[in-house]
């Protein structure tokens, strides 16, 4: 019960990874340095690319690398509007809930997309919390400024005999 909770609430915290430390060592991207944090104030023509390009920053920070930590200093620095049923409000219980969930070896994450635009975005990808519980997870966040502030979460269990070969990804 409580692997399928946090599955299901994965997508509630999109997002992000363990520690500070070792994101210094992975490569930066969308070229934003090591240390960068958000802005909730950023405005202007170019803010739709830039909340894309931190969205895909936190994405590769939380599904990829699976550091909490960093992805959420980074990209969820202040308030952090939580919608998941099963997970408790703010920044701080997400990073608590996320880290202990992907400190489980078995919990891994593939088959990252990620999309948005007009102060949103989604990224979907496939979470194995062991061989034999998997699931297609959505996570759809809003921005103020480059900062993600709320999130919502879908997950669909995979049990490998669907109908449709391609129904998830």
């Amino acid at each position: 019960m409580r692997s399928s909770l946090f599955l299901y609430s994965v997508f509630a915290f999109a997002y992000a990874l363990l520690l500070a430390s070792a994101s210094a060592s992975v490569p930066p991207r969308g070229g934003f340095p090591p240390n960068f944090v958000c802005n909730n104030r950023t405005r202007g023509p170019d803010l739709e690319k830039q909340q894309q390009a931190a969205l895909a920053d936190f994405a590769h920070l939380y599904v990829d690398l699976q550091d909490v930590q960093t992805a959420f200093d980074r990209w969820v620095p202040g308030e952090y509007i939580q919608h998941n049923p099963n997970a408790g409000q703010g920044r701080d219980a997400a990073i608590a809930f996320l880290t202990a969930g992907f400190a489980d070896p078995q919990v891994t994450s593939t088959n990252k997309t990620v999309f948005g635009g007009q102060g949103f975005g989604a990224v979907h990808f496939k979470l194995s919390v062991n061989p034999q519980t998997v699931f297609a997870v959505v996570d759809y966040f809003r921005f103020q400024g480059t900062c993600i502030v709320e999130h919502w979460d879908v997950l669909q269990q995979i049990f490998g005999n669907e109908t449709n070969p391609i129904a998830f990804f």
